[in-house]
C-alpha cells in the first residue's frame, strides 16, 4: 500500500475512535443529569413533611413520564429539522413549520410543569411554597452546565 492510502486509513480509524467516545460520552453524561435531577428532588423532598415530600416526588415523576413522549417527538422534531437544514434544496416553508413544532413541544413540556407546580402549590404552606421557589430558583446546576447560572437571562450571560 502507499504511504497515502496508510495515512488515509489511519486518520479515518482515528476518527471513528473519536466518533464512538463522543458518542458513549454523551450517552452516560445523558443518564447521569437524570440521576443527578432526580437526586436533587429527592434531596429537597427530605427537606418537607414526609406527605408534601412523597406529593413533591410522585408529581416529578407524573411530569417525567408525561413528557417522556413529547421528549421523544421533539428529538425526532430536532433531528428533521437538521435534516432539512442541510438538504441540498432548502425547503423554508417545511423548515419554519418543524422548528414551530419544536417550539410547541418545549412550550407543552413547559406547560406541564408550570401547572404541576401549580398543583403543589395549591396544596402547600406558604413557608413550604417559598421553600419551592429556592429550590426552582436556586436548582443545583450539573458540573457540565455550571458555566450558565440557573438565574441567567441570556445564554450568553458571562460570570464576572
Amino acid at each position: 500500500m502507499s504511504k497515502k492510502i496508510k495515512i488515509l486509513i489511519f486518520s479515518s480509524l482515528l476518527l471513528n475512535v473519536l466518533l464512538v467516545g463522543v458518542v458513549i460520552g454523551d450517552v452516560t453524561h445523558r443518564f447521569h443529569i437524570e440521576r443527578f435531577v432526580r437526586n436533587s428532588v429527592q434531596e429537597f423532598a427530605s427537606k418537607l413533611p414526609e406527605d408534601k415530600g412523597a406529593l413533591i416526588l410522585e408529581t416529578v415523576e407524573r411530569v417525567h413520564l408525561n413528557n417522556r413522549d413529547a421528549y421523544n417527538q421533539l428529538r425526532k422534531a430536532r433531528k428533521e429539522a437538521m435534516n432539512l437544514l442541510s438538504a441540498p434544496e432548502f425547503d423554508e416553508a417545511a423548515y419554519r413549520l418543524q422548528i414551530e413544532k419544536i417550539h410547541e413541544l418545549r412550550s407543552l413540556m413547559k406547560r406541564r410543569l408550570a401547572d404541576a407546580t401549580i398543583e403543589l402549590a395549591k396544596q402547600f404552606s406558604q413557608a413550604e411554597r417559598r421553600s419551592l421557589a429556592q429550590h426552582l430558583r436556586h436548582f443545583p446546576r450539573h458540573s457540565r452546565d455550571r458555566s450558565l447560572p440557573s438565574d441567567a437571562k441570556s445564554p450568553r450571560h458571562e460570570n464576572p
